[in-house]
């Protein structure tokens, strides 16, 4: 765990440096970035993010950030469906993955981008999070890769509780696609 302290340190240190804001080293590369971490510590990192960097990031002059959960997007796009409590009955009915399967298809990349970008109007730096919860409805790659055609200066940091090798994700030990454009952080 004190590993995992001194890069959560670390990665407040870099986020508020004028290297990460000016975009530098990047070599014309989308802001993009990861912070992969063990599964483990999931609960740490959720505590972390809400207490520690969304708050350091509040008196931010130059960064204005927005974080996402992407399980928390499920469920709101699954309240303004009017679809949430049928979720569970049609769950019950047909089982997981019947369910998996209906919602992958109406929370699909477009519906899921349009979100993202709503939430993300005035914000130059969008924290995405709850990624294991949403898996396997999303996929890390597809938000990442469609993220690139909406954004071209935001920056955008992805807290994956799995290993991003800078070549692909591996969501719970499992690859879930090549990505190479982000920056492992």
């Amino acid at each position: 765990m004190e590993i995992m302290k001194d890069r959560l340190k670390e990665l407040i240190k870099k986020v508020n440096s004028d290297e990460f804001f000016n975009n530098r080293g990047l070599a014309n590369e989308v802001p993009f970035y990861i912070f992969d971490y063990n599964p483990k510590y999931e609960l740490g990192i959720r505590n972390f993010v809400k207490n520690s960097l969304l708050i350091n990031l509040e008196n931010n002059t130059r960064l204005k950030a927005v974080e996402i959960d992407l399980f928390e997007l499920l469920l709101e796009s699954m309240k303004n469906d009017n679809i949430l409590e049928s979720a569970f009955e049609l769950e019950e009915k047909k089982g997981t993955k019947f369910l998996y399967e209906k919602l992958k298809k109406s929370f699909n990349t477009e519906i899921i981008m349009k979100y993202i970008a709503e939430k993300t109007k005035d914000k130059n730096f969008l924290i995405l999070t709850g990624v294991g919860k949403v898996f396997p409805i999303v996929r890390t790659h597809t938000i990442l890769n469609n993220l690139q055609n909406i954004f071209d200066h935001t920056k955008v940091l992805l807290f994956f509780p799995g290993e991003y090798t800078s070549t692909d994700l591996r969501l719970f030990g499992f690859q879930d696609n090549n990505y190479y454009r982000a920056f492992k952080i």
